[in-house]
C-alpha cells in the first residue's frame, strides 16, 4: 500500500461516492481552502485508488486536522487508516506542531476505537439530533520524545495491574519512545506490562533494569513474544 499526496480534488470525488454512497461536499472543501492549506492524500494498492484523506493544516493552532477520508469496503479492517494516522503524526512532528485532531460519530465505532487505541483523547462533543448523530472530536497531543521510567513497586508495595495500566497509557500518550522498568522480582507485573505494551499501535522500546537474572520461564516467554525491542540492563 502506497500513500501519496495529490493536488487534484476531482481525483477523489468518484472514490468518495464509492466509499460513502453520497456526493463529496465540494462547497465545504472550497470554503476550507480559503482559510487554510489542505493536503489531499490517496492510498494506492497495485496502482488502484483504495482510499483517501484530506487534512486541514491549521497553522495558527499548530494543528493538523483530519477532516475527511475513508477506505473502500473490501480494504477496511486491514489497518490502513492506522498507518495513515501514524504518518500524519510524524508529519505534524516534523512541522513542530502541537497536535493532530480528528472527528467521528456514533455510527463509526471502528474510528472511535482506533482513535482511543492510538492515544487520542476526547476533547469536545457536539450534540446533533439528526444525520450521523453526535460528533466526537479527538486530539493527539505531541510531546517531546523521551524515555519513561515506570516502577512496578512503590514504598514496598507491588502495583496492581490497573495502576500499571494507568502508567503505561500515560507514557504512551506522552510520546515515550522507550519505557524503562525497574525489575526486582515482580515477574507477574512485568509480564502484564509487556503484554499491554504489545497492544500499542506503535510499540516502545522496553528497557528492563534488573538486579537479578531473569529466569522465570513465563517472563522469558513474554520478552520473546514482545514485538518491539527489549534490552536488559544489569544494575
Amino acid at each position: 500500500m502506497i500513500i501519496k499526496e495529490i493536488q487534484d480534488i476531482d481525483t477523489i470525488i468518484p472514490l468518495h461516492a464509492e466509499i460513502f454512497g453520497k456526493a463529496f461536499p465540494i462547497p465545504s472543501y472550497y470554503k476550507k481552502c480559503k482559510t487554510n492549506k489542505l493536503y489531499i492524500f490517496v492510498y494506492e494498492e497495485d496502482s488502484d485508488l483504495i482510499g483517501y484523506s484530506i487534512i486541514v493544516d491549521q497553522n495558527q493552532e499548530k494543528n493538523m486536522y483530519a477532516w475527511y477520508g475513508g477506505v473502500l469496503p473490501k480494504f477496511q479492517g486491514k489497518g490502513i487508516t492506522q498507518i495513515f494516522f501514524e504518518n500524519l503524526i510524524e508529519l505534524a512532528r516534523e512541522k513542530n506542531y502541537l497536535s493532530v485532531t480528528v472527528a467521528s460519530s456514533n455510527i463509526r465505532p471502528h474510528m472511535l476505537i482506533l482513535a482511543i487505541k492510538m492515544g487520542f483523547d476526547i476533547y469536545e462533543l457536539k450534540k446533533r439530533e439528526g444525520g450521523e448523530g453526535n460528533k466526537i472530536y479527538f486530539k493527539y497531543k505531541l510531546f517531546p520524545l523521551h524515555t519513561e521510567i515506570i516502577l512496578l513497586e512503590e514504598n514496598g508495595r507491588r502495583l496492581k495491574p490497573v495502576e500499571i495500566e494507568e502508567k503505561l497509557v500515560r507514557a504512551y500518550k506522552n510520546n515515550s519512545t522507550s519505557i524503562k522498568f525497574d525489575y526486582t522480582g515482580n515477574s507477574d507485573a512485568l509480564i502484564y506490562a509487556l503484554k499491554y505494551c504489545n497492544s500499542f499501535s506503535k510499540r516502545p522500546k522496553i528497557l528492563i533494569e534488573a538486579d537479578r537474572d531473569i529466569q522465570a520461564s513465563e517472563l522469558s516467554k513474554a520478552i520473546q513474544q514482545y514485538e518491539g525491542d527489549v534490552e536488559i540492563i544489569k544494575k
